[in-house]
């Protein structure tokens, strides 16, 4: 850990507490380390996040790109077809 991420021995076990041993974006627990989080621009340890999250969302969904976050939870909030068309249902399936 410490010549991969500069922690001290000790203080991926704290940021671990911090978080109440959780992704902290997804609040998920795993049976193995979580990963340590980085910008991949600068090198800054962000927190500890499930590989899922790491991995998936932020690396390669998110590119490390706050924005792209926002406007994702934004779209899921309020997605445009709904607006401009009425709610239409993938299958046809309406769960109502």
């Amino acid at each position: 850990m410490t010549a991969t991420y500069g922690l001290a021995t000790g203080e991926y076990g704290a940021l671990f507490a911090l978080q109440n041993g959780k992704c902290a974006i997804c609040g998920g627990t795993r049976k193995t380390n979580l990963d340590v989080d980085h910008c991949h621009k600068t090198g800054l340890i962000r927190g500890l996040l499930c590989a899922r999250c790491n991995r998936q969302l932020i690396a390669r969904g998110a590119r490390d790109n706050p924005t792209i976050l926002r406007n994702a939870a934004d779209y899921l909030e309020n997605p445009p077809c709904p607006r401009l068309l009425g709610e239409r249902w993938y299958g046809g399936n309406n769960p109502r």
